[in-house]
């Protein structure tokens, strides 16, 4: 891996620009809406998830799977292509590069078992093994990824952060994967825009006690920010100062509007998921998939002449 996120093929070749993914979207947007094609997505990351799960992968590994799900359709629509064959790909070059070795039997196995009751999965090994150099070609094999989960551990150390602060923040990261936010935004500003959105939603947790004669919090500088509160140096790891975190976020030196822009993305799922269930999933891709038997026997072609 590179030493860094800006020397990493991550930075260089993997931040996209909106218009790439939206000129990869034009094709299925052609027989759904935007909601309806963000509700598929969100139902195969669920699969990635699921099986992830199932056979106790890292959440890395997981979240990896999913970026590599992202970035080849980028490039496809789902409606050229069998999106549970890309997943199943994704999940196993994903075991590889994050060092969490897993025999292509067993994730076919639970790849059956996840879509058992939506069609199956009528792949075998030397399929997925063969489309795996589809898949790889198509990520122009640059294969590192860089996730928020670390940044985020590193700013909840030195804010001291709570454990159930920490916990929610992390979820909120795990949520972002059911956006593209990974295709856009630097992995520390996705960290920072997860720290944001708990700063928001819970900012009860976060206010100034001074009147009830408690001291601030230390992120920040809380104690140069209030100065009566100086021996507030007992009170670390008990919350953050609202306040104090209003100050945190104005001294960083990061791009304040790209924090509230991934927050927006990041709620606007939220916004999504209220009225998504599952079993409208089905009908949901027979509408995109249409036809999709001979345009599928286009691909192999591809695929043979990789062989």
């Amino acid at each position: 891996m590179a030493a860094n996120f800006w020397t990493s093929s991550h930075c260089t070749h993997w931040i996209l620009d909106r218009r790439r993914v939206a000129e990869a979207m034009k094709e299925d947007l052609e027989y759904v809406n935007i909601d309806t094609l963000t509700k598929i997505k969100m139902w195969y990351y669920g699969i990635i998830g699921k099986i992830g799960k199932r056979l106790q992968f890292r959440q890395q590994v997981v979240a990896t799977a999913i970026v590599y799900f992202k970035r080849f359709y980028t490039k496809n629509s789902m409606r050229s292509t069998d999106p549970s064959l890309v997943a199943a790909t994704c999940i196993y070059l994903a075991c590889k590069i994050e060092e969490c070795p897993q025999h292509i039997k067993h994730i076919i196995q639970e790849m059956k078992h996840a879509l058992a009751n939506l069609g199956g999965f009528d792949y075998d090994t030397s399929k997925v093994a063969e489309f795996e150099f589809y898949l790889l070609e198509e990520l122009e094999f640059y294969l590192i990824v860089y996730h928020p989960y670390r940044d985020l551990t590193l700013i909840a150390k030195d804010l001291k952060l709570e454990e159930s602060n920490l916990q929610t923040a992390w979820f909120v990261l795990n949520d972002s994967y059911r956006t593209d936010v990974c295709l856009f935004y630097a992995p520390h500003m996705i960290a920072l825009a997860a720290l944001y959105i708990i700063c928001v939603v819970h900012a009860e947790q976060y206010n100034d006690n001074n009147n009830n004669g408690g001291g601030s919090g230390r992120a920040g500088g809380g104690s140069q920010n209030n100065p009566t509160t100086s021996s507030s140096s007992s009170n670390e790891g008990q919350g953050i100062n609202n306040r104090n975190m209003v100050q945190w976020f104005a001294d960083l030196n990061v791009d304040i509007e790209e924090i509230i822009e991934i927050t927006q993305e990041i709620l606007s799922l939220y916004s999504i998921w209220k009225d998504y269930e599952e079993e409208q999933v089905p009908a949901m891709m027979q509408a995109l998939k249409m036809e999709f038997d001979e345009n599928y026997e286009l691909m192999d072609p591809q695929l043979e002449g990789m062989q």
